[in-house]
This record gives C-alpha cells, sequence and structure tokens, in this order.
C-alpha cells in the first residue's frame, strides 16, 4: 500500500516446497506434491503503473478510507420529532411543516462519549443572530448516549451545529509527554463535532496545554 506503486520487477508469491526440486511440487506440480499453495497479491495506491511480472497475477486498487477504532462520534437524531439523514448534507435536511410551534426538541444522539458531558447546540439562521443552547447531562451509557434541548428555532432555513467535550485523566497511566514537550500529561481534552475528526489536547500538569491530532493519541495508546 503506497501512494503510487511503479516499476518493473518481479511480484512472487507462488506455493513453496519443503524437500526436493521447486518444479516437482506445489499445488501443480506431479511429482511429491509436498509445496503450499500460492498466496495473493493486492496492490493498493492511488497510482498503479506497475509493469512487471506477478504471480500470481495481482489485484490492485485504491486504498479505502481509514477509520478509527471506537472514535467518540455525536449526531442530532431528530429535530421536532423528525428522524435526521445519517450523513446530513448541510442542505434542507430536515423540513418542518408550517405548523410547528416552538418550542422544539432536537435529539442528540453520541457514541464512545462518556455520560454526565453536556451537547452545545449553535443556531445559526440565515436571517437573524446566532444562538445557543446546553443541554442537560447525556443520559444512556458511554457506547450509547442521548441528550436533548428544547429551543425556539427563527423562522426560514438555519443550520444547527453541535459539539461535546470532556476530559480524561490519563496521569499515571499512559506516557504522552512526547506530545507536551517531554512533560508529562495529566489530561487529554477531546472535542467532538457533527462532522469532521475529533479534536484532541493534551494538559499537562503544569496547565500547559497542546493540540494533538485525535488519530495520532490512539495510535499511542489513548483510549478515551
Amino acid at each position: 500500500m503506497a501512494t503510487s506503486i511503479a516499476g518493473n520487477g518481479s511480484l512472487l508469491a507462488d506455493g513453496g516446497c519443503w524437500g526436493g526440486n521447486r518444479e516437482y511440487c506445489g499445488s501443480t506440480g506431479y511429482y511429491s506434491q509436498n509445496g503450499g499453495s500460492p498466496g495473493r497479491i493486492r496492490l493498493e495506491a492511488e497510482a498503479v503503473t506497475f509493469s512487471g511480472a506477478s504471480s500470481p497475477t495481482y489485484a490492485a486498487d485504491v486504498p479505502g478510507p481509514v477509520f478509527i477504532a471506537e472514535a467518540p462520534s455525536l449526531r442530532i437524531r431528530s429535530i421536532a420529532g423528525q428522524a435526521v439523514p445519517a450523513n446530513p448534507t448541510g442542505n434542507a435536511d430536515v423540513s418542518l411543516p408550517a405548523s410547528t410551534t416552538d418550542p422544539v426538541d432536537v435529539v442528540f444522539a453520541t457514541t464512545n462519549v462518556p455520560v454526565g458531558n453536556t451537547v452545545k447546540l449553535r443556531i445559526a439562521p440565515a436571517y437573524g443572530a446566532v444562538t445557543e443552547a446546553l443541554s442537560p447531562a447525556i443520559a444512556g451509557t458511554a457506547a450509547a448516549g442521548t441528550a436533548q434541548v428544547n429551543v425556539a428555532l427563527p423562522a426560514g432555513p438555519s443550520t444547527l451545529q453541535a459539539t461535546t467535550s470532556y476530559t480524561v485523566v490519563v496521569a499515571g497511566t499512559l506516557d504522552l509527554s512526547r506530545f507536551a514537550r517531554n512533560e508529562a500529561v495529566e489530561k487529554v481534552e477531546v472535542t467532538v463535532a457533527l462532522s469532521g475528526e475529533p479534536r484532541a489536547r493534551v494538559i499537562t500538569a503544569t496547565g500547559k496545554a497542546y493540540d494533538v491530532p485525535y488519530a495520532t493519541l490512539r495510535a499511542a495508546g489513548f483510549r478515551g
């Protein structure tokens, strides 16, 4: 797997032997049949221009998306009782009937977010001032939590954005000092929004803070 794969060498994953001559063993041999079966060759790159030999013939494709296992996530599940698409586009994802009256319930769903934290909802109307509302504590479980706010929506289109932040104490459990200029890290602050990867910040015992990609912390063993 690479950005590009080029060249004209040889890629071999033929069956092996543990005795006798190579031409007399393997799944297609006719003597002792002691060889292993052929393997498989797969090339993943944005550009594959390899022109060499391949035995067996390789399969090629572009790399698929990479997901962080057990990453925290947050979504708006419903507005005024109407379900929000799992992958909202930000353009007329929910249309409320004219008979809808304020205030309305906006329900959130979280995954891998500790319960007890709150969700901040930001309402940005096409016309008028931006307003914000803070939910009560997230209930349920860390694996599947819920929260909701009761808000008034302005007339016309609006964009709704939600975020939640929480802090994980890591002192004595994991050495993340390399991300904090060799200072001991005491806490990790994680911010989760409706779109994009979670954001993380390591906080030292002296109060210094450093932004670190969440995926990088996960690769270093952080779970939270």
